[in-house]
């Protein structure tokens, strides 16, 4: 059995079925993608993976047991970065640290806290509210609280799909080094609309096909070198076939149109957690 496990999920609003016979399995320090387009059903899914919902039918489990609310191993980064405006980019994160390790002593759980901003290049803007900070770096705050509970998993809900081209790809090359250099395996489970950054992050992809009734294709693997970049991907031939295979699956099932213009143009989604009903 694989460390992350769903089988046969199924999820409705009301008359309407979201996901029907999902299935997914993910390896203990893998990382993987689901690209899929906006209102597919990419968030509900990731929500039902990490225990943040729950599905209709099927099963969840997690190393072998079956999931109950949202692992205490895990942590989960949004693309709304989900910070408390009254308090500091540093209690932000102090406060993850606080609820994951309540035994430490205060000064270990500073050392830690101040240790996660350093990590992502806030160590000058630790004393900084996210009013105070641009979007790259509030979600550099969101990124160093999941990494400071030192979690096992690490889901991601479209995490820099609210920034500007230049700061996600930044981003991309800081959370593919954080995944690499923490203490433990991190297995990643993250959705995207954009499939060059899947390519980019990703040991596998799958496809979530248009919703109502969305379901996952087979696993694509990508076996490109690390580390890699948006510019290294664009026209090397293993990159140009995945996103051709994402598109052929995406086309195929579709009742209209998933993508318009080049195979990885997928449109954008303007909320970070919509419900797809």
């Amino acid at each position: 059995m694989s460390f992350i496990e769903l089988e046969g999920v199924c999820k409705c609003y009301g008359p309407r079925r979201v996901l029907r016979n999902v299935n997914l399995s993910v390896e203990r320090g893998e990382f993987v993608s689901i690209v899929g387009c906006s209102a597919s059903g990419k968030t509900t899914l990731l929500s039902i993976a990490s225990g943040l919902r729950q599905a209709d039918h099927g099963s969840v489990s997690i190393g072998g047991k079956a999931l109950a609310g949202f692992p205490r191993q895990a942590a989960i980064v949004f693309q709304s970065y989900s910070l408390l405006p009254w308090f500091t980019a540093f209690e932000n994160v102090r406060l993850a640290v606080e609820a994951a390790f309540p035994d430490w002593t205060v000064a270990r759980r500073n050392e830690k806290t101040e240790a996660a901003l350093r990590m992502v290049g806030l160590g000058q803007a630790m004393a900084k509210r996210p009013s105070q900070l641009s979007g790259g770096m509030r979600q550099r705050v969101a990124i160093a609280r999941a990494f400071a509970v030192d979690p096992e998993i690490l889901f991601l809900d479209e995490p820099f799909g609210a920034l500007d081209a230049l700061t996600r790809a930044t981003l991309q090359q800081e959370l593919a080094r954080l995944c690499q250099v923490a203490e433990r395996p991190v297995t990643v489970v993250a959705i995207t609309n954009n499939v060059d950054e899947a390519i980019v992050l990703s040991d596998r992809i799958f496809a979530l096909s248009k919703g109502p009734e969305a379901t996952l294709g087979t696993a694509i693997p990508v076996s490109l070198p690390r580390p890699r970049t948006a510019a290294t991907v664009l026209h090397d031939e293993q990159a140009v076939r995945i996103r051709v295979k994402i598109a052929q699956y995406l086309t195929s099932h579709s009742s209209k149109p998933a993508l318009h213009g080049r195979p990885e143009a997928i449109p954008s989604r303007a909320l970070a957690l919509e419900v797809e009903a």
